[in-house]
Parts: C-alpha cells; structure tokens; sequence
C-alpha cells in the first residue's frame, strides 16, 4: 500500500508542474513551495492589521509588503501548469481533475471551518453549559459556504473556480500564436486596468482631483491577469536586458508598496492602515508579483543538485494542504499567547507560528493521508 501511495503522490507532483522535474522547470515546485510558506508568514503577521500603533507595526508593514506576492503568483502558477492541458487531456478530464483536486477540498474544509467557527457553542452543548444555540439553516451554511464566511481565507477557490471554468477558452488559442496574443492582452490590460487606475487613485488621494474611470479589459482583469502573465513568462526566454528592466521596476513597486504604506498609514488620523498601495490588482502588487515570479523561474533554473531538486518536489505535494489547514493552527497560537508568553506584535512570534503552522500542517496532511476517505480532501 505505502509504494501504492508513493506513485499516486508522485503522479500529482508531475501533474502538479505540468512537466518533467528537470532544471528547466524545476522553478515550479520552488515557487509552489516560495509561495505557501510566503501565505503563512502573511497570515502569521497579523500584527500587520490589528497592532497598528504598536512599535513593532514597522517591521510588520515591511514583512507584508515583502511577502504580499504569494497568492498573485498561485495564480501565476495555474497559468504556467494548466494553460497546455490539452497536451495531457481532454477538457472533461480536465474538469473532473480539478474538481477532485480543488472543489472537494474546498466543500470539506469549507465544513471543518464551520465547525470550527462554532467550537465554542458545540464545547458547550456538549458538556451541559449555557449556550445560544447553532442556529445553522440551510441558506445561513450555504451562503458561509459559498461567500467563505466560515474560513475567509478560502475566499482564493471563488476565483480559482472561475479560471478554470475558462481555461479551455484560452487553451484552444493556437500554440503558435498563444504568446503573441497573451503578450498583447498583458500589455493593453496593464495600461487600462492597472496603471491608470492607481495613478487616478494617487491623484484623488493626495490633490483631491476625481477623474472616474469605469473602463475594463475583462479578458485580462484581476486575477485572469496574472494567469496570463505566468503562462508567458514559462514559456518565453526573456532576454537580460529586458529582465533587467523588469527587475529595477519590480523592485520600485516594492519600494512604493511599502514606504507608500508606511507614509500614507502615519498621516492617517484615524490610526488604521491606509490600503492605497494594497491590493492583488492593484499596480505595486502587480508589478511586484511579477519581478518575483520571474527571478525565481531564472534562479531556479540554475540548481543543479538533484538533492536539492528532489526536497523542493517533495515539499511541493504539501504545499495546497498547508494553505488549507495552517490557519487553524494559528488560531490556537493566537488565542494561547498567554499560555506562550508570547506577544503577537513580534518578530519572534511571527517565526515561531510560521514555523509551527508550517510543520503541523505537513505533519497533519501526513496523518490524514494515511486515511482512505480523508486522504481526498488533502490532495
């Protein structure tokens, strides 16, 4: 059964990236790997939102400007590993896979967070004590399931579903055109979507001037952006100079995402974090991500230990069961700092609850794996 097993797992690493694990594409299981720990020390990082007038905010503002490219290139990776599906199989087995690998999931743990949403009461129900009851109805569990009320964080599987319900259309655009297409559809979306909005948004914010702009390429909008944009940047052999570019303006978002946060955030009377450089499609995060993505996929490509290459394809099958279950592990941190003797607006505490969630989330996707019927909803 354990060899069993082993070949089921590491058929999904394979499906996973799409391609053979040799140093062209090795990137992959590096930026899957980048990118999961990247969303717990996120999550981790609380501190960011809640702990404002704390000294600590500072380092906060600066670890969630670095981090905040993590679910950008999530997106950025389903376009690199999905967009040749039809290379490997139809589009009904397509959507049959991606429904076992991500709406199973999703519906299960979409559960165990209602459940655990309502720990208290059930604790109570349970042992005798006063309660307010559940009050669960079928639309009242529906409408948590579906708008990812009773675990905010799997807000990620509503876009996530709605890619891949029109993947087949950007996957029938012909191999031989598909990067000139994209290419265009990257660059008009870019200008109309994300650069002139912010820069009207900068204008409203800091001379008061209101300029309304409601004109969209939805082809390339939001999230569908940045599925377009890894498809091209897994394709395409960019040369250096024009990486070069990328990365000096990469980096300048970085710079505008954080020091524009800190700035707008001080001047701020009512003491709460200013969002005007925050935001996955929004210009900072967007060319930022994309720096990002880029310079793992050439870095990458440069590991020639095997060793290496293997742990990064190993830890790659933990690396969507980690984003399902470690916030659940932070919660127990966060609601036990006493018991820790902890502050949460620290450096110390952000390392440790990363660190913590990380492992007993790979240790638990361990354990259910082992389970025939549980083992479907940590894929």
């Amino acid at each position: 059964m354990s060899k069993s097993r082993d070949k089921k797992r590491n058929r999904r690493i394979k499906e996973n990236s799409g391609q053979n694990q040799n140093s062209s594409f090795v990137y992959i299981s590096v930026m899957n790997v980048i990118a999961a720990v990247s969303v717990v020390i996120l999550h981790a990082n609380v501190s960011f939102w809640l702990d404002r007038k704390t000294p600590y905010w500072e380092t906060a503002n600066i670890i969630e400007s670095v981090f905040y490219f993590a679910v950008p290139v999530f997106f950025m990776l389903s376009g690199a590993t999905l967009m040749e599906y039809q290379d490997r199989y139809s589009t009904k087995e397509f959507f049959i896979k991606r429904f076992k690998k991500t709406v199973i999931p999703f519906l299960a743990w979409s559960v165990v967070g209602l459940l655990w949403s309502s720990r208290k009461v059930l604790s109570a129900m349970l042992t005798g004590q006063p309660n307010g009851g559940l009050h669960w109805t079928f639309l009242s569990v529906t409408d948590g399931i579906i708008n990812t009320k009773f675990r905010d964080i799997y807000w990620f599987f509503i876009p996530l579903f709605c890619i891949y319900l029109v993947m087949p259309l950007f996957a029938s655009v012909r191999k031989e055109k598909r990067e000139k297409i994209f290419t265009y559809i990257i660059g008009v979306s870019l200008v109309i979507n994300f650069v002139i909005p912010f820069v009207l948004s900068l204008l409203n914010h800091y001379a008061h001037i209101t300029f309304g702009w409601t004109y969209k390429i939805y082809v390339g909008y939001e999230y569908l952006f940045y599925v377009l944009v890894g498809y091209v940047i897994h394709k395409r052999n960019i040369k250096p100079e024009f990486r070069l570019i990328i990365y000096i303006v990469s980096l300048a978002a970085l710079l505008v995402h954080m020091l524009g946060t800190f700035y707008a955030t001080k001047a701020n009377p009512n003491g709460t974090v200013v969002s005007l450089y925050k935001g996955y499609y929004n210009l900072p995060c967007v060319l930022y991500s994309i720096g990002v993505f880029l310079l793992v996929k050439q870095l990458a490509q440069r590991i020639k230990s095997k060793r290496v290459i293997n742990v990064f394809t190993y830890l790659q099958g933990f690396t969507f069961p980690i984003y399902l279950i470690h916030r659940y592990f932070l919660d127990v941190f966060e609601e036990n700092l006493k018991l820790f003797q902890m502050e949460r607006a620290s450096l110390l505490y952000v390392v440790l609850a990363t660190v913590l969630a990380l492992s007993l989330s790979i240790l638990t996707t361990m354990l259910l794996r082992k389970i025939p019927v549980l083992r479907h909803i940590v894929p």
